[in-house]
């Protein structure tokens, strides 16, 4: 997922170079708009599985660190908990939504391309999610984040 997510990021640095250089030729790129935020989704959407297996989100623990380690390990089950419950029904509702947007056939403005396969992404990207929340919940010994 992050070589999808560097690669998303390199083809919004290669397209937005692109587009300027051709500007200065008064040709720019139909859609690089579109493309670029697209991107910038996908982007997102791949980074977050990895982040969240690394614990590279940011957290405000300085409380937690005062508690004595069974506590800890409560907030940061309760914290699991509550984001693997974010993020499935961020997943459940993306999809329900990549759903919609593919039986209605909304597509872009400039380049009609269709909406409903970034969402699905979307969708798989926060599901992932969700697997490794589970898996950390499962080892009954979840990490304390590194300060």
């Amino acid at each position: 997922m992050n070589y999808l997510a560097g690669l998303s990021i390199l083809a919004m640095m290669l397209l937005t170079c692109a587009d300027v250089l051709l500007r200065l030729f008064k040709h720019p790129i139909l859609g690089a708009y579109e493309l670029v935020g697209l991107l910038g989704a996908l982007t997102i959407a791949f980074a977050i599985p990895a982040t969240t297996l690394n614990k590279g989100h940011v957290a405000v623990d300085f409380m937690v660190e005062k508690l004595p380690p069974p506590a800890q390990k409560i907030c940061i089950i309760m914290a699991n908990l509550l984001s693997l419950s974010l993020f499935a029904l961020i997943a459940w509702q993306s999809f329900l939504y990549a759903d919609m947007l593919r039986s209605t056939g909304e597509v872009t403005l400039s380049l009609q391309m269709p909406f409903y396969p970034i969402v699905y992404a979307i969708s798989a990207a926060s599901l992932l999610v969700c697997i490794v929340l589970l898996l950390e919940l499962a080892t009954l010994k979840p990490k304390v984040p590194a300060t």
